[in-house]
């Protein structure tokens, strides 16, 4: 009797070990459902030129596609394809990202998107929000910005002309002018702002630099003004224009901003074709690089 009990436990204990095993080899082929995280959702707020860091951590069977995106006011830029940079440990994918902030990043909202793309087509994202801190330089081309006063020697000498201009900077180095209709003209080519901070000059903050083409003749001339900015808020600034005539000839000029709106570069469309596509002598490629730099 003994004996018939021991057959029949045996079977049961091989069974018994068959399912572990078969439960076991199941366990260890599940597959590993595919995740993308930051060590952060959030960072700064942050300066021009400072770096912004993030870890992307991926969990997955295989990775076909890794790219990132920067986003500015929820408008996407051109995927960043960072596959092969990513650092693989067994189903583990890592990737340290570093941007350094532009001339720009801190006019809109600044996002990056990261996505990936599992071996199933499976795509996952994850988002790293990047506040910012608006620089003066930034300013100039978050708004539109129009003479609103110049003054020398307590006299206000602001010309009509200049009164109706309206400036558009953009963060690419160029900037234009809406001349108006009714001072629309075609003997200046506005081609590039240049931009130079100076905390160690007294209470000149920056310099502003405006490079053109003048048409004189028929031929085309280089032409800047230096402005010393005193003051800078992001609805005004004061600034000094400063120039040799007969002594020290120094125009104080206040600059307000507004949104950006209607605009119309050199007053019509007429004039901006004129002076953009038929007068080569005022192309901006002829402008002396020295003159991009300030001293």
């Amino acid at each position: 009797m003994k004996k018939l009990h021991s057959i029949f436990i045996i079977p049961a204990i091989l069974a018994v070990g068959i399912v572990l095993v078969v439960s076991s080899c199941k366990k260890e082929e599940e597959p590993v459902p595919t995740t993308i995280t930051l060590d952060k959702t959030q960072t700064g707020p942050h300066d021009i030129g400072e770096t912004v860091t993030a870890t992307v951590t991926i969990e997955a069977e295989g990775v076909t596609k890794c790219v990132y995106y920067k986003v500015v006011d929820t408008e996407k830029g051109d995927p960043v394809d960072i596959t092969s940079n990513l650092v693989q440990s067994d189903k583990t994918y890592t990737y340290d990202f570093s941007y350094v902030l532009e001339l720009g990043d801190d006019v809109g909202t600044l996002g990056f998107e990261f996505e990936v793309t599992d071996d199933e087509a499976q795509v996952k994202t994850a988002a790293l929000l990047v506040t910012t801190n608006l620089s003066v330089q930034g300013m100039f081309v978050k708004y539109d910005w129009k003479i609103t006063a110049e003054e020398w020697l307590g006299s206000d000498v602001l010309a009509a002309h200049d009164a109706a201009k309206v400036f558009r900077f953009h963060a690419d180095g160029t900037y234009e002018v809406d001349l108006s209709p009714e001072h629309a003209g075609k003997n200046h080519h506005f081609c590039f702002w240049v931009y130079k901070e100076t905390p160690d000059n007294g209470d000149t903050l920056a310099v502003l630099r405006l490079v053109r083409r003048l048409l004189s003749g028929d031929q085309g001339l280089d032409e800047y003004y230096d402005f010393r900015i005193t003051e800078a808020t992001e609805a005004e600034m004061t600034m000094y224009w400063d120039l040799a005539v007969w002594g020290l000839l120094d125009i104080q000029r206040t600059f307000k901003s507004q949104a950006k709106g209607a605009f119309q570069p050199y007053g019509t469309e007429a004039y901006a074709d004129t002076v953009l596509n038929q007068l080569d002598v005022l192309d901006c490629s002829h402008i002396d690089e020295n003159l991009l730099t300030i001293d």
